[in-house]
């Protein structure tokens, strides 16, 4: 078992500027790898701290959500970025559709949701940081995908079958349209491969409220 990691200078900082807290007083330390670490401040100046005992962390999931998230307008993205990861999912997967305003995410966009997601893990106590994969295309996308989980749930407002709590699986995929919603050649994608495409219920939901209602009624209790 280590005796210490190497901390980030902000999380110092958050510790003893923040938080404020004082020597011979304990924290909690996750390594990203679903390990929970207790810890005890030994010194401020410099600050040091020894780890107590560690224990494997009960906060993730069972199986792994990934959410297929389509780029939406203004900063939407890192409000569902951090909502997300609260709910327990795995990674954020933007995605350029047809419908999709908005065509390229900066490289320092992307840097600040992965930040954002950091610290909603953070706060969520996860047992990893989840992470923003880079934007891709639809078609990426759905090669991506196909492959990795054993459920794929397309959120789509015309679909007759209406959206159920899945049992367990060992890996959920989530797909949320733009604002436009999904485009019809992106649907008959979709059932070409077997996706499950459900409705949210007689209401139209923005995109952001739809990613987070699928991902609380999957997350929430598990």
């Amino acid at each position: 078992m280590p005796k210490y990691f190497n901390m980030e200078k902000d999380t110092v900082h958050h510790l003893k500027r923040v938080l404020r807290i004082r020597v011979g007083e304990d924290f909690l330390l996750s390594d990203g790898n679903e390990v929970d670490h207790y810890c005890v401040v030994t010194s401020l100046e410099p600050f040091s701290y020894k780890i107590v005992r560690s224990e494997t962390c009960q906060n993730e999931l069972p199986y792994r959500v990934s959410l297929y998230q389509a780029v939406p307008k203004a900063d939407k993205l890192e409000w569902i970025v951090q909502k997300a990861v609260e709910l327990g999912a795995y990674e954020i997967v933007p995605i350029y559709t047809e419908h999709c305003d908005v065509r390229s995410l900066s490289e320092i966009k992307h840097t600040r949701m992965q930040k954002i997601a950091e610290s909603a893990a953070g706060q969520s106590m996860r047992g990893i940081i989840p992470q923003v994969i880079l934007p891709m295309d639809f078609s990426y996308a759905l090669e991506r995908a196909k492959p990795s989980s054993s459920l794929q749930i397309v959120a789509h407002e015309k679909a007759t079958q209406a959206f159920a709590k899945p049992n367990l699986h060992e890996n959920i995929s989530i797909w949320i349209g733009p604002e436009g919603g999904f485009s019809h050649n992106e649907i008959e994608s979709f059932v070409k491969c077997g996706f499950q495409i459900v409705n949210l219920g007689s209401r139209i939901l923005r995109t952001e409220t739809a990613a987070i209602a699928i991902l609380a009624a999957i997350t929430i209790g598990r």
